[in-house]
């Protein structure tokens, strides 16, 4: 059997490879598209201090991420969500896309 992956939830604060930068995890499992092509990523997440600003998201997946810095809010919904992370990611009818 294969180990279940954990997202990370909302509210999260995180490093990627190749940033110094920090982001905070503020969207799960997003659809997005990059050179024509739609797709998913594990997590959008925003700059800090600034946020959201110009509707500037950054995506990546739990491979790129280098440092957690600030695990996010967790509650009842988000365990559950946790729980069925694998099934649910197995019914997105888009491919995983890739940071370059």
């Amino acid at each position: 059997m294969s180990e279940q992956k954990s997202p990370l939830p909302i509210g999260s604060v995180v490093q990627v490879n190749g940033s110094e930068q920090n982001f905070m995890i503020i969207s799960q499992l997003p659809i997005a598209e990059i050179d024509g092509k739609q797709g998913y990523f594990e997590f959008g997440a925003v700059t800090l201090p600034i946020g959201l600003s110009s509707q500037d998201m950054f995506f990546f997946n739990s491979d790129d991420v280098n440092h957690l810095i600030y695990l996010g809010y967790i509650d009842l919904e988000f365990q559950e969500f946790s729980n069925q992370y694998d099934e649910i990611i197995s019914n997105i009818n888009h491919e995983k896309l890739e940071i370059r």
